[in-house]
This record gives structure tokens, sequence and C-alpha cells, in this order.
């Protein structure tokens, strides 16, 4: 059933590129479904030949279909027609059990082209399709052993010659037998079947995370004279066998040694006896009856001995595929022990990436990380590691069609050109949006990626690793077998997924520590902020009281006027603060974004000509927001009060701000303020989401940038800086767009 799911995988793949379905539209889901078809039977007749196709949407809506219509009305008079929804979302195969059939129905999900949608492909076929022959040669049975298959319906297909199902289980109970195979899975017992005695044993047949019972499928072994001695060594197989997953593949091979020597031995004196018709040295006459028997013992020893040699190997190679993914855990292990997430992430990074690439690590030949940037909504590689033994030897690993030696010496000059915008279409939007690893056990150049550069890379064996959940989106880290033969295995893919969700983990907990400390940042200026404003405030008084004074006594009106405007300023600023830090008082509304801007910039006007600045001012985008219209404007202020303070302390001749709103395809507000006044060095950039202090240490405020990054979090947005020395600031923040049809 597994080859049954990859052939599904491969043909589903093929056939959804080859149709290349854009929508719904029911002519072109019949297509794919013939598409399906016509690849499974390329693939192997005998088995898809006799098959039935569904096309399914979430909502189990059939969209398209195609192949035996047998077999689509069987399932129709069984009421089994259409999957559940949870086999669709969670199922990768099930039986499904009619009155006339026991079938197969494995499920493949799929997106329409260029789009996020996603439908399903379903396979449905019946058991029978796999050759019984086959499972007879799978499990060492003779000609005289018999195979069948039994649903719960009252379906028999297979060897046994019975004019009745009822019959088979005449002479026992068939409510135990079904009682039984329901709570064991099993069944096994004594059973005479016309006049033949067998051993029978039963395998009950379910669907995963269901407990409801199909049918089953079962073997009667015959029961002869020499029955007791093929059980008798069948159990030491057996035995041997478990012992040998158990314990390490050195012991397992002495044990296999000490069997072998006396059945090897056994068969080669066996096979003299007989020869002649003179007596054994021995004194024991055999007679040629007893030589028939004998020689038929030998051959049956002789071909036990090739079988557990077979298994042997087979057993070697699991122990060491078993010893790979322990040396896996080990070293994911260690890596969560030793990494840093909190102090850098990068370099928290940088320390994943060596573990992936090392031999004593997991071993891979590559790795790449690609990060997620909210400002450009893209994705962008910005560090990657090559294992150390594949640097060592890249003549060796890129010899003949492996590939080509830049793929390994120059990705470094590749890395700037490796961008990819974040949009569906591409495997790793695919992964990180999803949240779960996408891998193929094939060559890259055949999938999309978003950028065609990824296809030059000669990936091979590839696995993308997402650094992403519903709630965050961090990256991807880009992993393959480059010039080795290794193939991804579900267990390799399991202990990937142990270590992404640990560092999620660590990722989440390190972002709640930076919202913590921010909060307590915040608080710490609210207080101080308050004290400043109640002191302030008794300052005023008292300077209003004195003007009052020196009015009453005739002073200069001229200065006194003066004093007014600088009363009246304060007064300002107090309820700018006071309103900025109360986080109680937001009043969200829809307003019109470009109309609140220009009347920003006009009511600037007076000081901006006032200082000699110019100012220009370039909106391409007229829809709404949704948020405190009163905040934004305090922000915009904020913000041109810190480019004016900026550009009068460079005092250059040249004084200007440059002000651009546009609007993106994501449906987001991009404002950038830039301005060319002292500029600040990237230390000071970082200092400046400090409250109470900038990078001259004389604003009350600081820069500001605190309580502006606190209106911009309160809005859902997003901020950025960027700053030159003696060059300028640009300021760049990102709002949603208000849209109507979704009330966001």
């Amino acid at each position: 059933m597994d080859r049954s799911r990859e052939q599904l995988y491969d043909a589903s793949n093929d056939a959804v590129n080859l149709v290349l379905v854009d929508s719904n539209d029911k002519l072109l889901q019949n297509r794919l479904a013939s598409a399906v078809r016509n690849q499974l039977s390329t693939e192997s007749y005998a088995l898809y030949g006799k098959s039935f196709i569904q096309i399914v949407s979430p909502n189990r809506r059939i969209l398209g279909e195609s192949g035996d219509r047998d077999i689509k009305y069987d399932l129709y008079k069984s009421n089994n027609i259409i999957p559940s929804k949870e086999f669709l979302e969670y199922g990768k195969a099930e039986y499904v059990s009619t009155k006339d059939a026991l079938y197969v129905r494995i499920v493949q999900p799929y997106r329409l082209y260029r789009s996020t949608e996603r439908n399903f492909i379903v396979l449905t076929f019946p058991l029978t399709n796999y050759s019984l022959s086959e499972i007879k040669e799978y499990a060492y049975l003779t000609k005289e052993d018999k195979v069948f298959i039994l649903s719960k319906d009252g379906y028999l297909y297979g060897e046994l010659s019975l004019d009745k199902v009822d019959d088979f289980f005449g002479n026992f109970k068939f409510n135990k037998v079904g009682r039984e195979l329901s709570d064991n899975k099993y069944y096994f017992s004594e059973k005479k079947i016309g006049d033949d005695y067998y051993y029978l044993g039963m395998l009950a047949l379910k669907n995963d995370n269901s407990d409801d019972y199909i049918g089953d499928i079962g073997v009667a072994i015959s029961k002869n004279d020499f029955v007791a001695i093929k059980y008798m060594l069948a159990t030491i197989i057996l035995v041997v066998g478990i012992l040998a997953v158990v314990i390490s593949t050195a012991l397992c091979a002495r044990i296999f040694a000490k069997l072998l020597s006396p059945l090897n031995a056994l068969a080669d004196k066996t096979e003299k006896i007989g020869v002649n018709d003179e007596k054994d040295k021995g004194g024991i006459d055999f007679k040629e009856e007893n030589i028939f028997e004998i020689r038929s013992i030998s051959n049956s020893l002789k071909f036990m001995a090739e079988r557990i040699e077979e298994n042997e190997k087979l057993l070697k190679q699991k122990n060491n595929k078993l010893n790979t993914n322990l040396n896996r855990l080990v070293a994911v292990e260690k890596l969560l022990m030793g990494i840093d997430l909190v102090g850098s992430l990068s370099e928290g990074v940088n320390e994943v990436l060596r573990t992936l690439t090392s031999e004593v690590g997991l071993g891979y030949s590559r790795a790449i990380y690609l990060e997620y940037g909210e400002e450009r909504d893209e994705l962008s590689v910005k560090n990657y590691a090559i294992n150390p033994s594949i640097l060592a030897n890249t003549e060796k690993y890129t010899e003949g069609i492996n590939g080509f030696t830049f793929q390994i010496n120059n990705i470094g000059e590749m890395i700037p050109l490796l961008n990819v915008k974040y949009e569906p279409g591409g495997i790793f939007w695919e992964s990180m949006e999803s949240g779960r690893i996408i891998y193929h056990n094939d060559k890259g150049f055949k999938y999309t990626y978003g950028n065609k550069l990824f296809k030059t890379l000669g990936l091979k064996n590839f696995m993308v690793l997402p650094v992403a959940d519903k709630d965050i989106k961090i990256g991807c880290i880009l992993v393959d077998y480059f010039g080795k033969d290794n193939l991804i295995s579900e267990e390799e893919v399991e202990v990937n997924n142990l270590l992404l969700m640990n560092l999620l983990i660590r990722i989440k907990n390190a972002m709640t520590e930076e919202s913590k400390l921010m909060k307590e940042r915040y608080l710490t200026m609210s207080k101080v902020s308050n004290k400043f404003i109640k002191n302030n405030k008794k300052l005023i008084n008292h300077i209003e009281t004195f003007i009052e004074n020196l009015t009453n006594n005739g002073y200069n009106n001229k200065d006194i006027d003066k004093i007014k405007r600088h009363l009246r300023d304060e007064k300002r600023k107090n309820i700018v603060i006071k309103d900025s830090l109360d986080s109680s008082k937001n009043d969200f509304e829809v307003f019109n974004f470009e109309k609140l801007i220009e009347k920003i910039v006009k009511n600037s006007e007076k000081i901006l000509k006032k200082y000699g600045i110019n100012t220009s001012l370039f909106i391409d985008f007229s829809g709404n927001m949704y948020g405190d219209k009163k905040k934004i404007y305090q922000m915009f202020i904020q913000i041109l009060r810190n480019s004016i303070n900026a550009i009068l302390t460079r005092n250059k001749l040249d004084k200007k701000i440059n002000i651009v709103v546009v609007g993106d395809k994501n449906h987001r507000i991009i404002l950038e303020i830039i301005d060319n006044g002292v500029g600040m060095t990237q230390e000071e950039v970082k200092a400046v989401m400090r409250p109470y202090s900038d990078v001259k240490g004389d604003s009350i405020m600081g820069t500001g940038l605190i309580t502006i990054y606190k209106i911009v979090k309160e809005h859902n947005g997003f901020m950025t800086i960027s700053s030159e020395l003696d060059i300028g600031t640009k300021i760049r923040i990102i709002f949603n767009e208000y849209r109507e049809e979704t009330n966001q």
C-alpha cells in the first residue's frame, strides 16, 4: 500500500503539471482525473487498470472523476461514494468494505495553478488487484497453502473453494471470531476445510485512527507429515529475528553463524543419503520411500539456510539505519542544549546550519537559510553551510553527472541573487504556510521555488525545513544530499520535526521576553512622564502668576506675549505626551489616509518655511485606513519634529524632507519620511528605542521613537529605521489598508 501511495503521488504531480488546472471547471477536473488514471495505468496496468479516480474539494464536493463505473456504483450503493472530511484532511489510505468487494482508497492533496486553494485526488481500487501469488511468495508459502480476503459484509476472494462464506465458519462461532479480530487484530485456529486440515490465521483490516472492523486477510497453512518440523524451524527463525532487532549487529551475526553451521552440515549429509542401495555405515537401511522424504528435508534445510542469510543482510541494513537515526537524535539533543537564540538569533541559526551539515551531526551536504522580511514581503538568503567533507573533496562529489564545482565553491557569490517573493506557487511558501516539512527524493530542477536560480544549484534529494507556524514567520532552511546517494526517510523527517518544534518554542519565548521588556520600558516612561507633567503644571502655574503681576505693573507687552506663546506650547506638549501614553483612549475609525497626510503637511508648512526646509510630497494611494486618526496625526508630527531637529543640527544650506505614500498589491499602506539631517550611526539607531534617551541626551521624549513605535504597534503596523551619519535618516512605516469586504 505504501508503494501505491508513492505511485499516486508521482502520478498526481505529473498530471497536475501536464493539465495546469487553474480553476474548478468540471471539464478541467475531469481531464485531470483522466490524466492521473493514465499515469497510474502506465505504471502498473494490472494494479490500476480497474480503478476509480475522483477530484474532491475540501467541502466534499466532487469536481471531476474518471475510471471504472462498476466501482463507482458499488460505492454509491453502500453510501461510500464521497470520502469523509477527516480522511481528506488527515488520512493517507483506508479500506472501504461493501457487500460485493473490499477496496483500498488513497488520497493525495494538490493545489490549483498559482493559487492557495487546495483540492484532493482520491484513488479507489479493489484490494483483489494485489496479486495473491506475490503475497504467497512474500510469506514463503507453498502451493498447498491458501490465501484469502474476507470482508465483514460477507465478500470472499482467494484460493479457498467454498460455496458459501457462512460454511467457512460453520464449525466455530463467527461472532467469537469477529470479536477476537476486533479486539486483538488477529485470530489463529486449526480448521478442516473440505477434506484437508489447515492451520488458519487471520489478520484484521482496520483503518488508522479507527476501531471499525472492515474485514481481514487470512492464510490457511497445510498441515502435513512434516508440519512439526516446519513450525519448529519457523519458530527458531522468528526468535532469532526478534533478537536481531533488539541486539547489536555483531552479536546478531554470531547467532546467524551458529544457526547456519548445523543447518548447512545437516543439508550436506542428507544429500549423500540414498545415493546407492548399500546400507549406511551406521547400519541404517534407508528404504526408497524414506530416501525421498529425507531428500525433501535436505532441500528445505538448504532453502531455509539461504533465507536466513538474506535476513541477516536485511537486519544489518536495518540496524545501520537505526544507528544513523540514533546519531541524528544525539546530534539534535546536543544542538538544543548548546544553542542560544535569545542572545542572537543569527548566531543560533548559524549553529543549526553547522549541525545540519556536519558528518557527526545530521550529515547533509548543504544547508541554506532563507529569512522572511516583512518589510519587502520576501525571503532572502542570510547564510549557508557546506559539509566540510564535501568541501575537502569537491572533485570527488562533482565528478560525472553529480554536479559542478561552482555549486559548492561559488554559492556565496550567488546569495544576493537568491531572493524569493513570498507568494503562492513556490515550495518555500507552501512549506512555511502549512508549517510542515516538504521533501523530495528527486532532482531539484523539476520543482518551483519562486526564483529560477535555485534550479541551478543542483539540488538532489532535498528538504525544506520551515521555521514558521500560524503565529510567526522567521524563515526556512533548505538542505540536500548533493553528491550523495542518501534518500530522505520518514524517520529522518520526524527527527527534523523535533528540531524545528524546539527551535520555534525557543524563538517564541525570546520574542515574549522582548515584548515584556518593551512593556516594562513603556511603563517606566509613563510613570516618569506623569511625574514630569505634574511638576511642569506647577511651573506653568507659577509663570502664569508671574506674567499676571508683570502685566498689572505695565511691563513690556512683547516680552509677555513671547512668554505666553512658550506657555501655550508647553501645555500642548503636556497634552500630547499624556494622550500618547494613555492607550485606553484609542478611538478607532475609518478615515482617508491621503487626506490626513495632506492636512498634516499643510499645517506644517509655516514652521518648515520658517527654518528654510524644502518639502516634497508624493502620494500614490487614495484608500482608507482603520485606526485612531488623532494618534496617527500625533505620530506623524513627532516624526516631522525629529526630522526638523536633525536638519537644524546639521545646519546645511540644502534642507529637505521627502514624504512618500504608496500602496502595494498586498493591500498595505507604505509611508516613508526621508530627511537629510545629521543622521545616526548603527549603534545610535539601536539606542533610540530606549525610553528617555536620544543620541544627544537632551530630549524629554528622546527622539520620540518609543512613542511612535507604540502607536504603530497599536495599529498592527511595522516600522524600520535606516540612517547614516551626516547623510540623513529614513523611517518606513507599513499599515494595513482598510477593506470593506473584510472589515479589516
